[in-house]
């Protein structure tokens, strides 16, 4: 009996320490800039329309009106690299 609780124990240590999203490194603000930075060029602005943080990564979608340009950028929580990114243009 005292084995099978501490098995038990051990089991839901390990599925619950290892499910747990880590803090992102990277601010909101931080990956709003990554974002602008990237899309911004000659012909317009980025306007972000949404940000959020999901299993690990922001999800930030974007809009440059001045190319008829939108799109939704996966941003890693550590290092702030773009991992997907999806555009579309008129």
């Amino acid at each position: 009996m005292k084995k099978t609780s501490i098995g038990i124990f051990l089991t839901f240590l390990l599925l619950f320490s290892g499910c747990s999203n880590a803090e992102p490194e990277i601010t909101e603000s931080e990956a709003e800039a990554i974002v602008e930075q990237r899309h911004t060029n000659s012909f317009g602005t980025v306007e972000i329309i949404s940000i959020s943080y999901e299993r690990g990564r922001y999800v930030v979608e974007w809009e440059n009106e001045g190319n008829c340009e939108w799109g939704v950028d996966y941003l890693d929580g550590q290092s702030g690299e773009i991992e997907m990114g999806e555009r579309t243009i008129c």
